[in-house]
């Protein structure tokens, strides 16, 4: 006692309590003393005062004894500061605890050795829809499906000997709900004991973003790859365009020869030739169109046409247990299209009925003019009415799942297996069609048809009957001139030099633009004409024009490329070009146009 509170024994016999001790304290140690000094023992922690006034956190028993006959009231006390400074602190770490636990956006859970449950926090309660109480204690995966039960408690061994785990799972709410979860784990000492703290991070978001990532790299891919293929494409078309103008060419110049007139077959051999070169140009044109990502020349078109075309096509890649048959041709149905992309369509459509067929079965197209009440198109969804061209493709096939209708159209969708389609086709088709002005129909109560809606246009149906009246054959008469022919492939400038020539014409060929504008600023080298090609090394076309202007600003200019539609023409009328012509020339458009430069003496 002397040591603890700094009293000397005679300090305190017979002594009351201090004055420094408070004066509630005093009040509860005389309760309790009350009571001992009735026989009852008691126990009391409060607040000691030490001689020179400080104060200390102390123990009290009071124990009931008998001493000289008399009762009285043996009181033991113990310092009790540092344990009372002991929990404190651990109470103020605890509280911390706590608060960092719940606070966290992870789901936390705290396992002991024995896998039991512990602790887990509010997050865990909101993410799981499971309570704090009735998972304290669990020793079981409640909230991941139940294989991971066993996946997990050999990595509960592994993270109690130090080694932190991770692992990729499923968390399901007690509604069923599912979300992907990252579970950490990492092994932790709690209150003296080891101890795995598991951490659950929702990472559906993520996931979802990694997907949407992964889909839009393989459709940078893929626009790479056609990027690739188109270059390629408009390489190859490039030259064949030289090859095939040079045929052209000739073909032209044998129709011409009056023996060729005398024979009527050779004249047939000669025009069906002439005919298969003109339908090669076109094939060439849709390669240089798809080359540039660009649309084609829109013109009035016959549906019908359209159609026998596509099946041409169709039948040659198309199995023999396939039928393909023509409903009904409207011969009148006109319309103002792309026929590369329209054809591009009535392909698209084939091949995916002929995929529904699994290898054997019909497929019937048609066309036919048809007026509609409000309905809503099957891709885009908005209302349409009006008078339509209706272009159809159906199959004998099993139809579409409703439950897919809604994403047929949708671009990288696709219900065939991996490799068998890239997802793109019907999206193309609704890119298609929409560009055109038109809408889409879908039936597939027997089958699946396809109604490709394009708006009637009665001025389309004028043009080409206008068109079609036979035109009286100009009377040829010589040509009178000397022209510049410049171009760089030999196969070209030879025929044109003779086709030229055979039209009275004089020529001067050069297959070097250097050497032309050399020519051109030879002021004894006459000249009434400047026909050349736009492709060419060192100097293109318009390069070679804009000198000719410099040096000869009265000289008419013609320009031909395979690329005629990209040249803007009003822009070029400043270097002398008059006519930008479409490769491969096309005899006709090429006389007019150097009719028209020449003057009305030819």
């Amino acid at each position: 006692f002397t040591t603890m509170y700094r009293y000397t024994r005679e300090e305190v016999i017979g002594a009351s309590y201090s004055d420094s001790i408070p004066r509630d304290a005093v009040e509860k140690r005389l309760e309790v003393f009350r009571r001992a000094l009735a026989g009852e023992a008691g126990q009391l922690e409060t607040v000691g005062a030490k001689g020179d006034g400080e104060h200390f956190d102390v123990e009290l028993r009071f124990l009931p004894i008998d001493y000289r006959g008399e009762p009285h009231v043996l009181v033991i006390g113990r310092d009790i500061t540092e344990r009372k400074r002991t929990e404190d602190a651990l109470r103020a770490s605890e509280q911390q605890y706590r608060a960092i636990f719940n606070a966290s956006a992870d789901a936390l859970v705290l396992r002991d050795a024995d896998f039991r449950i512990v602790d887990v926090n509010a997050t865990y309660e909101a993410m799981t829809g499971r309570s704090r109480e009735e998972v304290l204690g669990a020793d079981r995966v409640l909230a991941n499906p139940t294989e991971v039960n066993e996946a997990i408690k050999p990595l509960h061994q592994k993270a109690l000997a130090g080694e932190p785990i991770v692992l990729e799972t499923q968390l399901i709410r007690r509604d069923g709900v599912r979300y992907d979860l990252e579970l950490r784990g990492v092994p932790i000492r709690h209150r003296g004991a080891p101890h795995v703290l598991y951490m659950g991070r929702d990472i559906t978001a993520r996931r979802h973003a990694e997907d949407q990532q992964r889909e839009l790299q393989a459709q940078l891919r893929q626009v790479q790859k056609m990027e690739a293929i188109g270059q390629l494409t408009g390489g190859i078309a490039h030259d064949f365009n030289n090859i095939l103008a040079a045929i052209m060419g000739y073909v032209g110049l044998a129709l011409e020869r009056p023996a060729t007139s005398a024979d009527g077959k050779l004249c047939e051999y000669l025009e069906q030739a002439e005919q298969g070169c003109r339908r090669a140009r076109d094939l060439i044109q849709q390669m240089l169109t798809f080359s540039r990502g660009r649309r084609g020349e829109r013109r009035a078109m016959p549906l019908a046409a359209l159609i026998e075309e596509s099946l041409r096509l169709l039948r040659a890649t198309f199995p023999s247990s396939i039928t393909l048959e023509v409903d009904a041709t409207d011969e009148s149905a006109v319309a103002e299209v792309d026929p590369v992309q329209l054809q591009q369509v009535l392909m698209n459509l084939g091949i995916n009925a002929r995929d529904a067929l699994g290898g054997a079965g019909r497929i019937r197209f048609g066309v036919e003019q048809i007026t509609l009440a409000p309905q809503a198109c099957a891709s885009c969804g908005q209302s349409f009415s009006g008078t339509f061209h209706r272009l159809w493709v159906a199959d004998s096939g099993p139809g579409i799942a409703p439950q897919l209708r809604d994403r047929i159209f949708e671009p990288f969708f696709s219900t065939k297996a991996p490799g068998r389609g890239t997802g793109m086709g019907l999206a193309t088709v609704h890119r298609i069609v929409h560009d055109h002005g038109g809408h889409l129909r879908i039936e597939s109560d027997h089958g699946a048809c396809f109604d490709v809606l394009l708006p009637a246009d009665p001025a389309a149906t004028a043009a080409v009957r206008t068109s079609d009246a036979a035109a009286p054959a100009p009377q040829r008469r010589p040509l009178h001139g000397r022209v510049l022919l410049v171009d760089d492939e030999e196969s070209v400038l030879g025929f044109m030099r003779e086709l030229l020539q055979s039209w009275g014409l004089e020529v001067v060929a050069v297959r070097q633009a250097p050497a032309a504008r050399e020519l051109l600023a030879d002021v004894d080298a006459s000249l009434d004409l400047l026909l050349t090609d736009q492709t060419m090394p060192e100097l293109s076309g318009v390069d070679l024009a804009h000198a000719a202007q410099s040096l000869r600003p009265d000289l008419p200019v013609l320009l031909y490329s395979g690329h005629a539609d990209l040249i803007d023409v009003e822009a070029l009328k400043q270097t002398g070009i008059r006519q930008v012509l479409r490769k491969p020339l096309e005899p006709a458009e090429l006389r007019a146009a150097i009719e028209d430069c020449l003057g009305p003496e030819n």
